[in-house]
């Protein structure tokens, strides 16, 4: 198992990097509540209701102490950090490990979890046909991920007339999220476009957004995409509420139910008299 703490590994560049001596000294406090959110979620082993619930309580403690005012960037302020720091974007990234790491068929499983450049297609690009003679000239394409589940990948070609082999690695995700603190038209959309590449390189993936704010209209239907499904991690789309337990629960077991089925089983599914 590899794992990318997003949100941990923000702080510590920030601390190690930052030039701004004030900002340092929000981030050494933030590092220390940040210490406490990781240990206490590492604590919870078990996958009840209960113990999502848990991890729910921690997220809104540490998301109220981490979204105060003091530690976002305001106009005429010499301090604090900005949305494109993605101090704050990345707690929700973060979490998703959390909620999901003691998954049992997870376990003892080599796979990369965090932020990713996913795979989504290949191609062959030779710039001209002595190169083709020489190697297969393959392109892998990859979209960013907030958070994915993938297996890393080492594809090994060569041309059928040389002994010359070409090495690349891709992730192929399983579980696709995509972590919004709001989403608007213009990110659905994007979204929308992203959902339907993953797919293609692999349909057994599940592609998710959790978001804690919708803004995209009540005109949209993302029943037509390839969206798997659109969580509102607020529920009633209100920023000032707490993230709500049930909804987690609901992402929760939906991974849980993706992970724990067969992707590709048609024997059996001729018996059940469905095929898809």
């Amino acid at each position: 198992m590899i794992i990318k703490l997003i949100h941990g590994d923000n702080i510590k560049d920030k601390i190690s990097k930052g030039k701004n001596p004030k900002n340092r000294i929000l981030l050494i406090k933030i590092r220390s509540k940040y210490k406490h959110w990781n240990n206490e979620n590492m604590k919870i082993t078990g996958i009840t209701k209960k113990d999502i619930g848990k991890k729910v309580k921690l997220l809104n403690n540490y998301k109220h102490f981490i979204e105060d005012a003091i530690y976002k960037k305001e106009k005429g302020r010499s301090q604090g950090f900005t949305s494109q720091s993605k101090l704050h974007s990345t707690v929700i990234e973060e979490f998703m490990y959390y909620l999901f790491k003691n998954i049992p068929k997870l376990s003892n499983k080599h796979l990369y979890w965090g932020p990713k450049g996913a795979y989504t297609n290949l191609y062959f690009s030779p710039v001209n046909i002595d190169k083709f003679e020489r190697d297969s000239s393959i392109i892998i394409n990859v979209k960013n991920q907030d958070f994915s589940i993938s297996k890393e990948i080492i594809l090994k070609s060569k041309v059928s007339n040389s002994d010359n082999w070409i090495e690349k690695e891709l992730y192929v995700p399983i579980v696709s999220i995509e972590c919004k603190t709001y989403l608007d038209k213009t990110m659905y959309e994007g979204s929308v476009s992203t959902a339907e590449r993953i797919k293609k390189g692999n349909p057994y993936c599940i592609f998710l957004i959790a978001t804690e704010t919708y803004d995209v209209g009540k005109d949209v239907d993302p029943k037509y995409s390839s969206i798997d499904q659109i969580y509102i991690l607020r529920k009633v789309n209100n920023k000032n509420n707490p993230i709500d337990e049930n909804v987690v629960w609901d992402l929760f077991m939906f991974v849980k139910k993706h992970i724990d089925s067969d992707w590709y089983n048609v024997e059996e599914n001729i018996k059940k008299g469905r095929l898809i």
